[in-house]
């Protein structure tokens, strides 16, 4: 129990406690009824106090806990703007390395760009809509792609960028199971 609720509860029995003095003190004639509605007055009025003291109590806390909300929301977005600025830096350089490595493997504007919306995810449909050109027209231009890189698929185009962003396994956290995409089985060796 916190230390204002201790007190308002104090103050209760001394008011019940003062008003059963004022009715034994008192020149008037002792009835029970007039000692019952003493204590009832003083106790209305001690349980007025309480609950006073608890509403007090509750909205010091809700304030502390609103402080304590606000704080850490400012320290989130801190981090978060910390984490999307690093992430930025880092997608802008590895987009950086992926058109080097477009330049090195001589690839046209044309070649670079079906080259790039592969990576990120879209068929050959996809990307013949987006370039407003021939869906054959694309899949010649991908295998230009593959044919120059040295790559023979989308999905070793999608490897050849990927390989070097994920850890190897055994840098990996020991304590989630990760997938060994050589065995395709998990390190635990359920498959």
């Amino acid at each position: 129990m916190s230390k204002p609720m201790i007190l308002a509860v104090v103050a209760a029995v001394l008011f019940i406690g003062l008003a059963v003095v004022e009715q034994v003190r008192s020149s008037e004639p002792f009835t029970l009824i007039g000692l019952i509605l003493d204590v009832m007055e003083t106790g209305l009025l001690a349980g007025a106090i309480i609950l006073a003291a608890k509403v007090q109590i509750d909205f010091r806390d809700l304030r502390r806990e609103r402080r304590d909300l606000l704080s850490d929301l400012q320290h989130a977005r801190r981090e978060g703007d910390q984490w999307r600025a690093q992430a930025r830096s880092h997608v802008e350089g590895l987009s950086r390395a992926i058109v080097a490595q477009f330049r090195h493997w001589e690839l046209t504007d044309a070649e670079a760009d079906v080259a790039a919306l592969m990576l990120k995810g879209l068929s050959h449909k996809e990307i013949a809509t987006l370039r407003e050109s021939g869906e054959a027209t694309v899949r010649q231009q991908a295998a230009v792609v593959y044919r120059k890189s040295g790559l023979g698929s989308r999905a070793q185009l999608t490897g050849y960028f990927l390989e070097d962003l994920l850890a190897p396994v055994a840098e990996r956290s020991a304590d989630h199971r990760h997938f060994d995409v050589v065995s395709s089985r998990t390190e635990d060796g359920a498959g």
